[in-house]
């Protein structure tokens, strides 16, 4: 585990999104599932912290994006510093500026972890900044005239 974490803080560093891509396909299906979370983790947190030179042009990878869906699917319950979610809002910045892909954006913005009575977790939000997201999905649903998706938002 020690050497694929390795891999990926490397490949970040460099931007090999090849190597990313052969750690989160091949490489992780034999992991169990707290490894692959493990990993997941650190993947997001390496990545969000080298943002300023891996994103945004790792955006632009359907490799990388591949790898981010794949991890996002797979967090443990907390990330360190709430990575998760600062890489969600990136992601939907792009997304909207840069693609004009407003329904993917609001998918991803969605899956941001709110939480609502633990003040002292990295996810508390407060009610205007939890409004705030809500507000973002249901205008991107909008842009697309998914009215209904806009609505559950």
């Amino acid at each position: 585990m020690e050497a694929l974490t390795q891999t990926v803080s490397t490949a970040i560093l460099t931007s090999d999104y090849p190597q990313l891509s052969l750690v989160f396909t091949s490489q992780w299906q034999s992991l169990g599932q707290g490894e692959q979370r493990t990993l997941a983790a650190h993947f997001i947190k390496s990545a969000v912290a080298a943002s300023s030179t891996f994103f945004p042009a790792a955006f632009q990878s359907q490799t990388i994006l591949s790898v981010i869906t794949a991890t996002l699917d797979h967090l443990p319950p907390i990330v360190e510093g709430a990575a998760d979610n600062m890489l969600r809002q990136l992601l939907f910045e792009y997304k909207v500026n840069e693609e004009d892909d407003y329904s993917t954006a609001a998918r991803i913005l969605s899956g941001v972890r709110m939480e609502t009575t633990d003040t002292s977790s990295v996810y508390y939000m407060s009610p205007i900044e939890r409004c705030d997201v809500f507000v973002k999905v249901a205008e991107c649903y909008l842009e697309e005239d998914l009215t209904v998706e806009a609505e559950g938002a």
